[in-house]
């Protein structure tokens, strides 16, 4: 793996991003499972977990705002350090408080800090990167977090299976070796702005380029098709396969996982040379090609082929909105953009829940998935014209101040 890393040209600030990325994303032990965890450890009936699943997104979404407000203005190691610290001592503490109330809310507290240092780690691979590395880091990155999401997926079920307890235990262990590997890992650093320098970061909001623009607003379209493998995708297979719904689904997760740390480095190794937007037209029609296959296929073996297709589209959307903030934006700005990724997302899956709904009611999941992929495919051709009109070669990153 030390190899895979050098012979990519990154840099040993970067590989100790990547193996950070990893353990952070695990610490949030608790994220995936949480329905199962709050139903199954304080025991609370199907109103009441989804009351608390409510606060549990709100709490982590408010997390990344204040992240990206805390990453102009603090160390990056000193929000490392405070967060794995403070997140171990929520988890203790919600194990010991007896009271399910006071102990619910230990574990929002703990989501509040998992979704605190979601936009530190794009800055500090903006920093870590350079022109030459700069996509492929951040294709790093996201591989990291699918990678540590899947050792979750696979460690996490086990201990929730045995008891939530468990998980608990693991999550806490967990976000103490975040704690230790932030002291010991060599990292890049930013001088802390002084208040003048603060007060520039509204204006640098302002002057945001436009091709910046351009791309988060098709990323964010791109999210909407992205989001139905999570509404549409099962409430389909529920229909389709009645008796095997649960065991394709499960699949169709172990599947996207495994492409996404097998291909996404030669994914962004073939497509780096693209611009930006032409990079992002190919994910919508790689998602209108996924999506949209469904209205024509309903065998299982096609069903996981076609993840291939869609998870394409995933990969060069995420990796290329990342980076292009990189080059793009001073490191000030970033802190701000990288922190309302998370919320595009959640508006996103708002968006798509509200359409798949209307659609399905209305039109039936042979229309639908023929609209998704229609959308997809017209996504990419607007994208693809805008970015001959833009013509915007990637240039180098702006001065960092």
């Amino acid at each position: 793996m030390n190899k895979l890393f050098k012979d990519a040209g990154l840099t040993t600030a970067m590989r100790n991003i990547i193996l950070l990325r990893l353990l952070f994303v695990m610490a949030n032990a608790l994220g995936p499972f949480a329905a199962l965890f709050f139903n199954r450890h304080y025991h609370l009936d199907g109103s009441a977990v989804a009351l608390v699943i409510t606060l549990v997104s709100a709490f982590y979404l408010t997390g990344n705002l204040l992240g990206g407000a805390l990453a102009s203005r603090c160390s990056f190691r000193s929000l490392l350090l405070g967060t794995s610290l403070c997140s171990s001592v929520f988890l203790l503490l919600a194990m010991v408080f007896n009271t399910p109330t006071t102990s619910i809310a230990m574990v929002l507290m703990f989501m509040l800090c998992a979704g605190v240092i979601t936009p530190v780690f794009s800055m500090l691979t903006s920093l870590a990167a350079d022109d030459g590395n700069r996509i492929a880091s951040f294709g790093y990155l996201h591989l990291a977090s699918n990678l540590g999401a899947a050792l979750l997926f696979v460690i996490g079920g086990y201990l929730l299976g045995l008891h939530s307890h468990y998980l608990m235990v693991f999550a806490a262990g967990v976000s103490i070796a975040c704690f230790l590997a932030s002291v010991f890992l060599v990292l890049p650093e930013r001088q802390v702005h002084t208040p003048q320098a603060r007060r520039r970061i509204l204006r640098n909001m302002v002057d945001i380029p436009r091709i910046v623009i351009v791309a988060g607003a098709m990323f964010f379209a791109l999210s909407v098709l992205d989001a139905q493998r999570e509404y549409q995708l099962p409430l389909w297979l529920d229909v389709i396969a009645v008796d095997r719904a649960a065991s394709i689904f499960a699949a169709v997760g172990i599947v996207n996982a495994l492409l996404v740390i097998l291909i996404t480095q030669p994914l962004i190794a073939l497509t780096s040379r693209f611009s930006t937007l032409a990079n992002l037209a190919a994910a919508g029609i790689f998602y209108g090609i996924g999506f949209g296959a469904y209205a024509f296929f309903e065998h299982t073996a096609l069903i996981l082929t076609f993840v291939f297709f869609w998870t394409m589209g995933e990969i060069l959307g995420i990796t290329h909105i990342t980076a292009l903030i990189s080059q793009k934006t001073s490191l000030q700005t970033q802190a701000s953009l990288f922190s309302l990724i998370p919320i595009l997302l959640a508006l996103a899956r708002m968006v798509s829940v509200g359409l798949g709904a209307s659609l399905n009611s209305s039109a039936g999941f042979t229309l639908s998935w023929s609209l998704y992929g229609l959308l997809g495919l017209l996504l990419g051709g607007v994208c693809w014209l805008w970015g001959r009109e833009a013509k915007a070669p990637q240039v180098s990153s702006p001065r960092r101040s």
